[in-house]
């Protein structure tokens, strides 16, 4: 029977059905067994059930070493340090011995705290224990100590006074040396190690690529004999890190096994630099579809964000609506993260409906999901609703931060809402204490602008605690020419100068703005300085969707095959 119910939880994959298991297990009285109690504990911990888990080990009249040291793990594992060493120290309180394995889980817990001082009271332990010659038990002490130290001489110590040394020894200060951002040392260890693996070849490419060094990276990773993905995926990240993104595509092609990550990295690469390079979205949808074509590979959050982001910055509806019906085929759960990337989605390519659809449907909300919402109503005109889900914060007891503040604030400007955005900027500095920002004081002049109370915008600035920048001038001289105050043209026109006299956005600006004066020789001045500088306006940009592929246009730009 025994033999059976071991059988019985290898297979169990869920714990509705460990808790069947446990009940044969309780039926045959077996549930003080060594082999099967530490295993019901570690399930129930694997399961997401640490309630579980703890409810099994209280329960336990057989309480040793193994029992401890298993629910000591699935403290640490599950994030409850404080909980492990609470338990460590009632297991030495009820006399019994720890062991080799406990220190390492201890270890862990400091790694996790980042705690020196815990490391160096486990580290004490372990030494009044007499457990200094295990080799692992020494090689989480040194990742502990290169973990919470700012500095690698306590980990270095440990190297240096072991007895004995494996390759997670060397791999483990090599490791640290990387981290610490010492290439020069940890390369000279890498040279003096006695044997190599794949993780001593991969540790060294990693802390290559973080420093930017990539002709090392790929010398070392060249002489690697049994390369894994994990190798693969750091040398294309670390291209990609310095922005060399063909380079980092002809590695990911030349890759036989691709995983997850490695698509993940390469996709979010092309969506990332499509931000400089608009044409680069495209491609990350291509290979994301690639991606699909595989089967036996499937897209995690991390792909599937890049991918929707490149569907907002195309304006594609078509294909965010196909991701998103992926989403729902697959059953995958809408997280925060990935339900912020669709709900800004939709908003750019217009569709507020599905944008609200997926902020209701969400499970769980953070305030970057609030923000994200109120901005995507603001983005459409919907200026009404963007104030109205901001009330509705307040009623589920969701403290707004200075970001959301310029969302809604801009909202009010855009709709409007003088009186409620003056409200809301003072319930801002008294209610919640929030210290305005640059962009706070851009917002209300923007708001009085808009709405022609071009003194009061005017009377506002000069009452800052600190100066404007053009930013602010150049939002307050639109709204003059928008409302033809000719007379505070000039004005406002020379402090943009006196601040940014070679940004072109602004001098273009400034020149418009005398050009509706009839002021021509400011105009012929103020065009020719920029001439002289080099000064040029950024082209406009816009993209249409033509047989599922979205292609782009820029001003005067003839080079697009259909351009013409």
């Amino acid at each position: 029977m025994l033999q059976m119910l071991l059988q019985m939880l290898q297979k169990v994959k869920r714990l509705r059905e460990l808790k069947q298991v446990h009940l044969q297990v309780i039926v045959h009285s077996l549930g003080e067994n060594n082999f099967v109690l530490p295993k019901l504990i570690d399930l129930s911990s694997a399961f997401h059930s640490l309630d579980y888990a703890l409810l099994i080990f209280q329960n336990a009249r057989s309480q040793n070493v193994v029992v401890q040291n298993t629910m000591i793990k699935c403290f640490v594992e599950k994030g409850y340090q404080n909980e492990a060493f609470l338990t460590y120290n009632k297991m030495r309180a009820s006399g019994i011995p720890p062991n080799n394995f406990t220190f390492t889980f201890l270890l862990k817990a400091c790694e996790s705290l980042e705690s020196l001082r815990w490391s160096k009271g486990v580290h004490c332990q372990y030494l009044r224990l007499g457990f200094e010659s295990y080799v692992f038990v020494q090689n989480a002490l040194l990742n502990a100590y290169a973990k919470c130290s700012k500095e690698v001489n306590f980990a270095r110590e440990v190297f240096d006074n072991m007895s004995t040394r494996d390759v997670v020894s060397w791999n483990s200060i090599i490791g640290a040396y990387m981290g610490y951002g010492d290439i020069k040392q940890a390369m000279t260890l890498f040279e003096l190690m006695p044997e190599r693996n794949v993780v001593s070849w991969n540790s060294v490419i990693a802390g290559l690529c973080r420093v930017g060094d990539m002709a090392s990276a790929r010398l070392v990773f060249d002489q690697i004999t049994t390369r894994n993905n994990i190798s693969w995926n750091t040398l294309i990240s670390g291209y990609v890190m310095i922005g060399d993104i063909l380079t980092a595509k002809s590695i990911f092609d030349q890759m036989v096994e691709k995983d997850v990550v490695s698509w993940t990295t390469i996709v979010s690469a092309y969506a990332k630099i499509g931000y400089n390079e608009n044409s680069q979205f495209n491609e990350a949808l291509n290979i994301f579809q690639l991606m699909l074509l595989e089967r036996r590979i499937l897209p995690d959050e991390a792909t599937l964000t890049s991918v929707i982001s490149s569907c907002a910055r195309l304006g594609s509806l078509e294909h965010g609506n196909w991701i998103y019906s992926y989403i729902k085929k697959n059953k995958i759960p809408l997280t925060i993260p990935l339900g912020n990337a669709l709900i800004d989605m939709f908003a750019k390519c217009g569709d507020i409906k599905y944008s609200e659809l997926v902020f209701n449907k969400m499970p769980r909300k953070c305030i970057i999901t609030w923000t994200t919402m109120i901005s995507s109503f603001a983005y459409n005109g919907q200026c009404a609703e963007a104030l109205a889900l901001f009330k509705r914060m307040s009623t589920d007891q969701v403290e707004p931060d200075d970001v959301i503040f310029i969302t809604v604030l801009s909202a009010c400007a855009h709709g409007g809402f003088v009186e409620e955005g003056q409200a809301i900027y003072k319930q801002m500095l008294e209610k919640y204490g929030i210290k305005p920002r640059m962009e706070h004081y851009g917002c209300m002049v923007d708001l009085l602008g808009r709405a022609g109370k071009l003194e009061e915008a005017i009377t506002f600035i000069q009452s800052m605690p600190v100066e404007a920048n053009a930013v602010l001038w150049a939002t307050l001289l639109s709204s003059c020419i928008s409302h033809g105050a000719s007379e505070l043209v000039e004005f406002v026109s020379r402090r943009i100068v006196d601040l940014e006299p070679l940004r072109s956005c602004y001098q273009v600006l400034v020149s418009n703005s005398r050009a509706l004066e009839g002021n021509w020789e400011s105009v012929i001045n103020a065009r020719s300085m920029m001439h002289q500088e080099g000064l040029e306006k950024v082209p406009g940009c816009s993209s249409i969707q033509v047989g599922g592929e979205v292609h782009e246009f820029l001003v005067k730009d003839t080079r697009h095959k259909r351009g013409k």
